[in-house]
């Protein structure tokens, strides 16, 4: 069983400022995988806060759409910097640009060859990541359930550009539209829910193929 990973102090900042701005359970959630293997799916469970009724179930998984696997290792921080980096850009955006160099002074990381293939292999990862949502409500006595799904992707386009011998290349890394405005607030919304009125998400189970 390896051990878990322990963040340096500038990388604790980053997610500290992660899951400020994301909200504990939406955190927890996109930047899973810290110091795992690349597995290539994540499955949770949750149950939504209701002022009135039992609240609705709702299975929670991140899937990799490639054989490279989830976010994993030191994935998880590339991302907690891209998120600052788009927090503190400009507003109304749902894209950053940036070269390495800016990125591993946040990351605090040396600025080597290996630093920047990290940063590709992460964005790589997340680009081919998506995020569903099954909830299952019941209905009144005899009418059974209503199930309900959306997919989303946290990234769904990257951009690379610079002469092919070029190290310090200049990256685009486009985010889901309106991400900022709906984690800004109170609320924290993605895949159409609210993670703050979530209670007991738990990751149910790591890897499998199936």
């Amino acid at each position: 069983m390896s051990s878990p990973y322990v963040p340096t102090e500038a990388e604790h900042d980053l997610l500290d400022t992660a899951r400020r701005v994301l909200g504990v359970n939406l955190s927890g959630f996109l930047l899973s995988g810290l110091g795992d293997p690349h597995h290539p799916r994540r499955h949770y469970t949750a149950l939504s806060i209701r002022a009135h009724g039992p609240g609705l179930i709702y299975r929670l998984e991140v899937l990799s759409e490639s054989e490279k696997g989830l976010p994993g290792g030191r994935d998880p921080l590339v991302m907690a910097a891209l998120l600052h980096l788009l927090w503190t850009g400009e507003r109304g955006r749902d894209e950053i640009v940036f070269r390495d160099e800016v990125l591993l002074e946040r990351l605090s990381w040396p600025d080597t060859p290996d630093s920047q293939l990290s940063i590709a292999a992460a964005i790589e990862r997340y680009y081919s990541t998506a995020y569903r949502r099954t909830s299952t409500e019941s209905l009144k006595a005899g009418g059974g359930e209503r199930r309900s799904s959306q997919v989303q992707k946290l990234v769904p386009g990257y951009e690379t550009s610079g002469p092919p011998q070029e190290v310090r290349k200049s990256t685009i890394v486009q985010f889901t539209p309106k991400l900022i405005e709906e984690v800004l607030g109170a609320e924290k919304y993605f895949l159409g829910i609210d993670f703050e009125r979530l209670e007991g998400l738990q990751q149910v189970q790591s890897g499998g193929s199936g």
